[in-house]
């Protein structure tokens, strides 16, 4: 590399220049996506954010410094749960560089970080990674990261109705829908689960599931959406307020999930749940509706981007091959076998 970096851990007394850093980073991806300099994107907020990061979790990350002065940093969040076991998390804060920086920097601080996750048991990496500009992604791609979850963000007003949607009667759900929203938690489950997404449909996390959609009408704050026809339900969208974050437009709400039964699919369901949402969030006075989906999901991802949903961040995922733990050139005993 150009410059002389000295690689050593961050901590909370590098929060002002990590700040910084992130502000510019931010600034750059407002850019091209202009939502993006929203009410958080101030020092006050970062810093807040940066210094509970740390005082709550358990951070372990990477700064790269010049002549003393930090010019990069790399930071994940060491999770541990029944279904993935021990990994490192890299939030949307959890990275920027100077912009005189190159994306090389960041595989470098990839390098120095990783080793350290990897001493936690931490074999699957992932994070959430900024596109607006190319840098961090380009760099994350070069280290074998693969995207798996797609963060957008849709501008309702650019929003254009379908013109083949569904003749379905679209209405908001009410606290008597609990067992027919009961009926319709595991439609995503089922498509997650089949091929080509294959992610596990463990039957503890379906009960919670159904537990958590039965109560979504319960709560004043959500906004759920039934299609019906001859008062059957045929699909829904869930929407929830959004806690204000860098990642979220001002005047935005989360479209957290939503689904057509599979014997529906192709019928128009979503288009008219789409059409009928955009007209309701319009009207309570929202500009921008967020989601998010698995990216091998076919349905998915065909669906939501002909709705007008454009990616602002990816989640990318890599993991290592857990037999690295022992078939490492530093392991003596290895050569025993």
């Amino acid at each position: 590399m150009k410059n002389n970096y000295e690689f050593r851990l961050i901590n909370i007394d590098d929060i002002p220049v990590m700040t910084d850093l992130l502000i510019d980073r931010q600034n750059l991806e407002a850019e091209v996506f202009p939502f993006l300099k929203n009410s958080c994107l101030n020092m006050e907020y970062i810093t807040y954010r940066l210094e509970k990061m740390f005082a709550n979790n358990k951070i372990i990350g990477v700064g790269a410094f010049v002549n003393d002065e930090l010019v990069g940093y790399l930071m994940g969040d060491i999770k541990i749960n029944n279904r993935i076991g021990r990994a490192a998390i890299i939030p949307y804060e959890g990275i920027a560089i100077r912009l005189d920086q190159s994306s090389e920097l960041i595989r470098h601080l990839y390098a120095k970080a990783s080793v350290l996750w990897l001493q936690q048991g931490c074999f699957s990496h992932s994070g959430l990674v900024p596109i607006g500009g190319t840098v961090y992604y380009e760099a994350f791609l070069q280290l074998s990261f693969a995207i798996e979850q797609v963060h957008a963000v849709m501008n309702i007003r650019e929003y254009k109705p379908f013109e083949n949607a569904a003749d379905a009667d679209i209405r908001l759900a009410n606290k008597m829908d609990s067992e027919a929203m009961g009926r319709m938690s595991s439609i995503i489950s089922i498509f997650q689960n089949a091929a080509p997404v294959f992610s596990p449909a463990l039957p503890e996390v379906l009960a919670s599931i159904n537990e958590g959609f039965k109560e979504s009408v319960e709560k004043d704050d959500d906004i759920v959406l039934l299609a019906e026809k001859y008062k059957k339900e045929l699909g829904f969208q869930m929407y929830k307020m959004i806690t204000p974050n860098l990642m979220t437009p001002d005047d935005g709400i989360e479209l957290c999930t939503a689904g057509t039964y599979q014997s529906h699919m192709g019928s128009g369901i979503g288009k008219k749940l789409m059409d009928e949402g955009c007209r309701i969030m319009k009207d309570k006075g929202y500009g921008n509706i967020t989601t998010d989906w698995r990216i091998t999901n076919l349905a998915s991802s065909t669906f939501w981007p002909k709705c007008g949903f454009k990616p602002i961040a990816y989640r990318m995922t890599r993991y290592i091959d857990r037999n690295y733990a022992w078939a490492n050139v530093n392991n003596p005993s290895i050569k025993n076998l």
